[in-house]
């Protein structure tokens, strides 16, 4: 396996994909209770990661992250041929990252209600994956600026459609 065969976008997409992997199962929000003064054991706090958030703003993101990640490793360092898109690959990673970077980056301002009328807060897991979902699509941005894995252009001799 030689990762001098990764670019630099290779690199940041693998990165965070494998960082929102493991900020999944890390605590994205805090509850804590007061207790009732003079009464032992009625305070406490709970956590809730990201497997405890809806599918939409978590287990989402991270599916995405892992794809991409995967699609880096299996092409680059494993020389796997990857099907053709009707895009290039660097157009799906640019709009995969910028989808999962939207919704973690969503959940983290829009924060979680209890129900209950308590305060929930968020906890660091959220903003790691925020930063981590921010990578992909800074990732999936420098794949498509720099052009790599394009689509062969039409009339280039290889017989196939440009889509």
């Amino acid at each position: 396996m030689d990762l001098n065969k990764l670019s630099t976008s290779d690199k940041v997409i693998a990165g965070s994909g494998l960082v929102l992997f493991i900020a999944y199962f890390l605590p994205w929000f805090e509850v804590s209770v007061e207790g009732i003064e003079g009464i032992p054991g009625t305070g406490g706090s709970a956590t809730a990661n990201g497997s405890d958030v809806d599918f939409l703003w978590s287990t989402l993101p991270m599916l995405i992250g892992l794809v991409m990640a995967g699609v880096i490793i299996a092409s680059k360092l494993f020389d796997v041929k990857l099907p053709d898109l009707p895009v290039t690959w660097g157009q799906a990673h640019l709009v995969l990252g910028c989808l999962a970077a939207f919704l973690v980056v969503l959940k983290l301002l829009i924060g979680e209600d209890s129900g209950f009328g308590f305060e929930v807060s968020r906890s660091f897991g959220l903003f790691l994956a925020a930063l981590a979902a921010i990578g992909l699509a800074v990732g999936g941005f420098l794949m498509f600026k720099s052009g790599e894995d394009a689509a062969p252009a039409a009339g280039d001799g290889t017989g196939s459609a440009p889509f």
